[in-house]
């Protein structure tokens, strides 16, 4: 067996301790133990056996938690999918993989049962789920349901566990398989650096279908004993009643979360159980951290990972530690690089493209054999993430290689421009991209969202981003326009998706 399987029959091995809390009730050990037994049957009874994909359609839920576990033990491979994908993008979705059986929430099953019929399923049995926090989950398989079936063995530390695609911000998503050793190490490696105790109640508002909540969250936090409250999504009206009501002690949030948050001026002992908020996913502005320490007296870790290992990369120490203002921390649990175009390291403060190395990462994508040519070698994964480390190890990153922006020959950086545009009191976010010019190759623009789109003099505060732009960056760097919008195109998890606003007429968009 794996030494993450072992580890989870370690942490639930009393049927008396809470675990999961979904709408109004704690599940304990015994109980999800029993659901993940139950889950096993009916993927015994569609034939999957250990290695076979199973495609996971299923909102943040105790239901969710007891399907991803049960794919686990049975070593089968789980593919998991946002359950609110439009059915005429499914198709697409599922061109990626080749799952042999499928388990979506009732919803979703409804609205796919055209194109999940087109790809070959066929819809089995409901009932092994019905009732897991009043979500029914339904069973599709590629086959016949054969009973008497089982899997090949036990998992090992090198069964696949997850297949899951990049977010394909800057072009085509990518495979990443990760095996149960990656999912160990990764989730060790938050319980590490965050200190996870069995005291620790975790809030988990992030999707589900992406890595930051299936293993900083759930994983990490079930292997260090504690506790987790399943909210369906981020809401803001209820948060601070959850977070108080449940006796919250760290949430793993995006942060848009954290700027929303600003905004609800709740009193300091609604956050007084909190030991700090986590941020990952996309850049995080130093004054929404600094607001948000001074509006609740709790500190705000920047973190950076990606699905290529599993999670966590870099984290900010926990206080006392040093957390630095624009840093995503320091390497944590495996091996981080700055390299130059050769591949090669460089010195502290040298911008260059990040490697990272260790038991939580990859060691090529699915399909794309191990070559320097394409980016690997050696074990190292190249993030095409641009940054550097200062003489204390705390890294810094400045941007997407694929982000970089060439202007007659001057490489400029999207994430210097977007820091100096964010300052602006009235700016909640930015994202700056650089769209084809005649003379120059590439010229800056910029998309802003307002504070307050509903109020704002678009005019007067473009103006004002002009100004400040010309007072902090050199001539070349500043934008060549700036556009006004309500919001900017991102994925699940907050990340601007640039490759859409490459293909966007660049005008004011608050309609």
């Amino acid at each position: 067996m794996s030494r993450l399987l072992r580890a989870l029959d370690d942490a639930l091995q009393s049927d008396s301790v809470a675990k999961v809390f979904d709408l109004e009730r704690w599940h304990d050990a015994g109980q999800l133990k029993a659901d993940i037994a139950a889950v096993r049957a009916t993927l015994f009874r569609m034939g999957v056996t250990s290695g076979e994909q199973v495609m996971v359609a299923v909102p943040n839920s105790y239901a969710f938690v007891v399907s991803y576990l049960a794919c686990l033990y049975h070593g089968a491979v789980v593919v998991p999918i946002n359950p609110e994908t439009p059915a005429a993008e499914l198709s697409r979705v599922m061109e990626r993989f080749s799952a042999q059986a499928a388990l979506v929430v009732a919803g979703a099953s409804d609205a796919w049962a055209g194109e999940l019929e087109a790809s070959g399923f066929v819809k089995c049995e409901t009932n092994h789920t019905d009732g897991l926090s009043g979500l029914s989950v339904q069973s599709w398989s590629l086959q016949e349901a054969k009973p008497g079936l089982s899997a090949k063995g036990e998992p090992s530390d090198d069964t696949p566990a997850v297949l899951m695609f990049t977010s394909g911000t800057t072009g085509k998503p990518k495979g990443v398989l990760l095996q149960h050793r990656h999912l160990f190490a990764a989730a060790n490696n938050v319980i590490g650096s965050h200190e996870l105790t069995e005291r620790d109640v975790a809030y988990c508002i992030l999707p589900l279908f992406h890595i930051n909540a299936q293993v900083i969250v759930l994983l990490s936090t079930i292997l260090s004993g504690g506790r987790v409250v399943m909210c369906d999504k981020f809401h803001a009206s209820s948060f601070w009643e959850d977070i108080r009501r449940h006796g919250v002690t760290w949430v793993s949030c995006v942060p848009t979360i954290l700027s929303i948050l600003t905004k609800l001026n709740a009193p300091k002992e609604a956050a007084k159980g909190l030991r700090f908020f986590r941020s990952a996913s996309a850049p995080l502005t130093p004054a929404i951290g600094a607001r948000i320490e001074a509006m609740y007296d709790v500190p705000v870790i920047e973190s950076y990972g990606m699905t290529e290992a599993a999670g966590q990369i870099c984290v900010n120490p926990l206080p006392p530690g040093v957390r630095k203002s624009g840093s995503v921390g320091k390497p944590y649990g495996l091996s981080l690089a700055i390299v130059d175009a050769d591949h090669r390291p460089l010195p502290a403060y040298e911008l260059g493209e990040i490697a990272i190395r260790g038991n939580n990462v990859i060691e090529a994508y699915v399909g794309m054999e191990p070559s320097p040519d394409e980016g690997y070698g050696e074990g190292w994964i190249y993030t095409g993430d641009l940054g550097y480390q200062d003489d204390d190890g705390y890294v810094y990153i400045t941007g997407r290689a694929k982000e970089i922006i060439n202007r007659a020959g001057e490489k400029l950086s999207p994430r210097e421009i977007e820091d100096v545009l964010n300052a602006h009191e009235d700016v909640a976010r930015s994202a700056v991209v650089g769209l084809p010019d005649a003379m120059y190759g590439e010229r800056v623009v910029a998309w802003v969202v307002p504070q307050d789109p509903d109020r704002v003099q678009a005019e007067a505060l473009r103006e004002s981003l002009h100004e400040i732009c010309a007072t902090h960056l050199a001539k070349h760097k500043c934008p060549s326009q700036i556009v006004i919008a309500r919001s900017l195109p991102v994925n699940a998890t907050g990340k601007v998706q640039k490759h859409i606003l490459r293909e966007i007429e660049p005008r004011d968009m608050l309609a």
